[in-house]
């Protein structure tokens, strides 16, 4: 694997559960047809993901010598990260604890 077909998304501010959902959706077609896919699905994570892909898709082209025609996603990482923990107020004068889930994204393209 060359290192100019990947690309990373740090602390993004979705659980990892909820992206890998999407993640599995677009693994193993073409950059194109992920991107068209990630662009009109109604979810918070597609729009995080295509940015992704898209940053993976502009590194293979300009760095690299791939054939945009040809790149495939050949597979995405999607890991757990950091949690954030914040407190909501509610009645009484008390406090209710919650917590933000984040994940890590690591996308890896190919050329077939």
């Amino acid at each position: 694997m060359e290192k100019n077909l990947t690309a990373t998304l740090k602390y993004a501010l979705l659980s990892d559960k909820k992206m890998a959902i999407i993640a599995k959706m677009v693994t193993g077609k073409k950059v194109n047809d992920a991107l068209t896919l990630l662009e009109f699905l109604p979810k918070k994570g597609a729009q995080q993901l295509w940015k992704v892909v898209k940053s993976a898709y502009a590194n293979a082209t300009t760095n690299g010598t791939s054939d945009a025609d040809k790149l495939y996603i050949q597979k995405i990482f999607v890991t757990r990260a950091p949690k954030i923990k914040r407190v909501r107020f509610v009645s009484r004068s008390r406090i209710s604890h919650y917590v933000r889930y984040r994940c890590f994204v690591k996308v890896f393209l190919t050329v077939k």
